[in-house]
Order: C-alpha cells, then sequence, then structure tokens
C-alpha cells in the first residue's frame, strides 16, 4: 500500500564544476515541515545502495524505483540539459521513494525527512503477544508494543516468518553472542494445523522479543530501530483507516436515516391527500 506523505523537490546548484542537488522533502500534512539536504549525485548513489542492502538485510518484499543511471559517454555536469534531466530523474525517484510507507522507518532513508529524531530517546520496551488470527493457513501474531518509561502502546502484526526476518538481519549485524534463541520451526507438519503448538510458539516469540530488549546494545541497533518506527507506523495507519471506516459507517447511517425520513414524510403526504 502506498501512503503518500512526502513531496521532494529538487534543484541543483554548481561549484567549482561540481553539481550539487539541494532535495526538498517537505510534509504534506505540514507544509511548515520541511527539510533540506545538499548532495553530489555520487553520494545519493552511495545512499541508494546503502538502502538496497538494508531491503535485503531484513528480506523487505519492496519494489524500489529505479536509480537514474550514469552517463556513459560523458561526464553529466559538462552539460546543462543533462543536468536538467538528472534533476528531473532524482525528483521522480524521491517522490516514488518515499511513497513507499515502510522505507520510512529505514535510516539511511530518515536521514532526509523531516521529523524529529524520536528514535534517540531512551525507551523501555515489553511485548505482549495477546492473540494471533489464522489468514489462508498463515497465523499472525498481534503484538502489543509498551515503552514503560512514557507508557505509550501500539500494534503491531506480524508472521513468524517476519519475525525470523529480524533475528537473521541481527545475526548478519554481528549480534550472535548478544541474541536469545529463536524458537525453532516445527521439522514435521505445520505449526498451524495444532492450537496447542501456536500457542507454545506464541509463548516463545513473545519470550524472545521481549528477551531482545533486555539487551541494551541490540535494542540500540539500527534493526530494532527500524522494527520500533515501522511497528509505530503500522499503528497509526490501522488508526487512520479505523477512522475512516468508522467516518464512512457515520455517515452512511446518517444516509439512510435521511432517506428514512423523506419517504416517511413522501408516505404521509400521500396518505392525507387520499383522506
Amino acid at each position: 500500500m502506498l501512503v503518500k506523505r512526502y513531496r521532494v523537490q529538487v534543484d541543483y546548484e554548481i561549484q567549482k564544476d561540481k553539481v550539487y542537488y539541494q532535495i526538498l522533502v517537505t510534509n504534506i500534512n505540514n507544509e511548515n515541515e520541511t527539510k533540506t539536504t545538499i548532495n553530489r549525485y555520487s553520494e545519493i548513489k552511495d545512499f541508494n545502495d546503502q538502502l538496497q542492502k538494508n531491503v535485503c538485510l531484513l528480506k523487505l518484499l519492496l519494489q524500489l524505483p529505479q536509480f537514474p543511471g550514469r552517463s556513459f559517454f560523458s561526464k553529466t555536469n559538462d552539460d546543462k540539459e543533462k543536468i536538467i534531466q538528472r534533476k528531473i530523474e532524482l525528483e521522480t525517484y524521491f517522490n516514488e521513494l518515499f511513497s513507499i510507507e515502510k522505507i520510512l522507518s529505514l535510516k539511511p532513508v530518515q536521514q532526509y525527512l523531516p521529523i524529529d529524531n524520536t528514535q534517540n530517546k531512551e525507551m523501555n520496551i515489553s511485548i505482549k503477544i495477546e492473540n494471533y488470527v489464522i489468514y489462508d493457513d498463515i497465523v499472525v501474531y498481534s503484538l502489543r508494543f509498551k515503552n514503560n518509561l512514557e507508557g505509550d502502546e501500539w500494534i503491531y502484526k506480524q508472521r513468524y516468518s517476519e519475525i525470523k526476518n529480524i533475528h537473521d538481519a541481527l545475526l548478519d549485524q554481528g549480534f550472535k553472542n548478544k541474541l536469545p534463541s529463536f524458537p525453532t520451526r516445527k521439522l514435521f507438519g505445520q505449526t498451524n494445523e495444532n492450537p496447542e503448538t501456536i500457542e507454545k510458539r506464541k509463548e516463545d516469540l513473545q519470550n524472545y522479543l521481549n528477551s531482545l530488549f533486555c539487551a541494551q546494545e541490540v535494542q540500540e541497533s539500527q534493526i530494532i530501530k527500524f522494527l520500533i518506527s515501522d511497528s509505530k507506523k503500522y499503528h497509526e495507519k490501522n488508526l487512520k483507516l479505523e477512522e475512516l471506516k468508522k467516518s464512512s459507517t457515520l455517515k452512511a447511517q446518517a444516509d439512510f436515516n435521511q432517506k428514512y425520513r423523506e419517504k416517511t414524510q413522501k408516505n404521509s403526504l400521500l396518505i392525507h391527500e387520499n383522506i
């Protein structure tokens, strides 16, 4: 699902024969929230490469927009038309990229966004897996996060494999000796075939996640910061969807009541005329 939150405008300036791109990002829900980042093309290319690595590391099933390629036969900064063309391509790239909601939780992206760096706030996270549902033979767990220092809570729904991806990403980042054991898969049969097995996995995953947040170094890692940020965005999106559903239901009910009153009044007039 694409959610447009930011608008990106790209301009450029040339200093000592080098092209610098000015990337202005505006929060479309609050036009006063803006941030300008000045990069050369090579720096933006490094950003894109790092972003690709993050997406692969976390095994995110995302299709990133195509990054504007280099000019093979001449330098772009020697040709004004090519500079303008690259500016347009970069603007398109960033607008498409920042429309992918899950991308917004990744650290490389956040350097461009006009946001408060809430990641630096001290947190004491506990997690309770409240329940689960089964969709098309897939078990989805409902995780309630709680920041015990500030009291805020939020809900995040995840599959076993998605939580496993976080664990694997932490292993790849060198946290092997600081991680709790991850709940293993069943060797025979599927977990979702047995309610008792699901409950056992639910308990094991809850213990794993809470143990994960006990290790300060792990909690401060980019992977865990992504998990916290993404889970909050997920919760925020669901709250907005619920508000829209409620608003739509109320409007439908109001329309029905209005039509019912009009029909009742019309019938009353007909009865009165026939008397």
